[in-house]
C-alpha cells in the first residue's frame, strides 16, 4: 500500500458535523478493500468552516475516491507521500464533541 495525504478543504460546516463524521468513518472505511485510514488533522477555518488533512494508506487513488464519495466528502486532492519526517511523536488526539 502507498501512503497518501488527502486535504479536504471545508469538509464540514460545524464541529458537531466533525464528530458525526468521525463516528460514522470506521463503519465505511470496514466496506472498503485496500484502505487504511492512519489519521486526520482537522483545523478550524477563518470563516467557521473546518477542514481536515487526512492520512491513508491505501492500494490506489481510486480507492480513495471510493472512500471520499461514501462519505460525501470532498477530495481537493491525493498527494503520495515521499518522505516521512517524526521529530516528535503526536500528542495525544485532540477531540472535539
Amino acid at each position: 500500500m502507498t501512503l497518501y495525504l488527502v486535504p479536504r478543504t471545508r469538509a464540514w460546516l460545524s464541529a458537531e458535523e466533525v464528530a458525526a463524521a468521525a463516528d460514522c468513518v470506521p463503519a465505511v472505511n470496514d466496506t472498503i478493500d485496500g484502505l487504511r485510514w492512519i489519521r486526520s488533522y482537522i483545523v478550524e477555518e477563518e470563516d467557521g468552516t473546518f477542514s481536515g488533512y487526512c492520512v491513508y494508506e491505501a492500494d490506489n487513488p481510486e480507492v480513495l475516491r471510493e472512500h471520499a464519495d461514501a462519505l460525501m466528502l470532498p477530495t481537493d486532492a491525493i498527494k503520495p507521500v515521499v518522505a516521512t519526517m517524526v521529530v516528535a511523536p503526536d500528542p495525544e488526539p485532540v477531540v472535539t464533541r
